[in-house]
């Protein structure tokens, strides 16, 4: 269920179930001549939609304008790059939001440059910050880690979770690449409307045709699907076995 259609009951009736919260997170960023630019957030809306398919829990609204670096293109064609500072100190404060909404368990799911990149990196710093903060907001004074007691009332953890879209264990059959045959399967396989392969040809991008045979051309629903079935079912034990 979307977080922005619930009503203020039924947000609260998921707090107090322990549901967590999914998060999807990507970029705008050119993907070839032939599929959308919105591919790494598209594709995390997708697998959590299936997610909650199978297991309780509330899908926040994306956040679509991560950072690219322009490492694939610029503006002109279909990628924003936003100012990073003022991305992190965005990303920051809805996390606080989410922490305050009392849900217990945030995951935010990248597709987008991997774990050490801009765009992961300012959720993971956001949420480490916070769980700092939230301590001291909650009135205990300086010097609160030696205390015990303070830190049992005030359950100190850190409730967000970062995590790749593509979680080790699904991996193979499931895998990354830029536009090429990983992703090009995956929104094949789950929005082939925004895929169009006969947009390929001799001019396409480097990136497309990085493997000889797996590649943007061959890429294929049966493939594609294969990954997205590998990937729900690593996300739905993930979630369930930490609920």
């Amino acid at each position: 269920m979307d977080l922005k259609h619930l009503r203020p009951y039924q947000l609260h009736e998921l707090v107090a179930g322990g549901h967590p919260l999914l998060v999807p997170a990507g970029c705008i960023e050119t993907h070839g001549p032939h599929m959308a630019i919105g591919h790494d957030t598209l594709i995390v809306e997708e697998i959590c939609e299936r997610i909650v398919a199978r297991t309780t829990c509330a899908i926040a609204p994306s956040f679509d304008y991560g950072p690219t670096g322009y490492a694939l293109g610029g503006p002109e064609d279909g990628t924003i790059d936003p100012d990073y500072d003022a991305f992190g100190g965005y990303v920051k404060s809805i996390l606080r939001n989410f922490i305050e909404m009392g849900f217990r368990k945030i995951y935010v799911i990248i597709m987008h440059q991997g774990m050490g990149a801009p765009l992961a990196l300012a959720f993971s710093k956001g949420a480490s910050e916070l769980s700092f903060e939230m301590v001291l907001d909650k009135g205990h004074k300086r010097g609160w880690w030696g205390d015990r007691k303070a830190l049992d009332k005030v359950g100190w953890s850190n409730p967000i979770d970062v995590q790749p879209m593509i979680l080790p264990e699904a991996s193979p059959p499931a895998g990354g690449d830029h536009a090429g045959y990983n992703e090009t399967s995956f929104l094949i396989a789950t929005r082939p409307e925004l895929v169009e392969q006969d947009r390929l040809d001799e001019n396409a991008p480097w990136y497309c045709r990085e493997n000889e045979e797996k590649n943007s051309w061959t890429a294929n629903a049966e493939h594609g699907q294969a990954m997205v079935d590998a990937v729900v079912d690593t996300w739905v034990a993930k979630i369930d076995k930490e609920r």
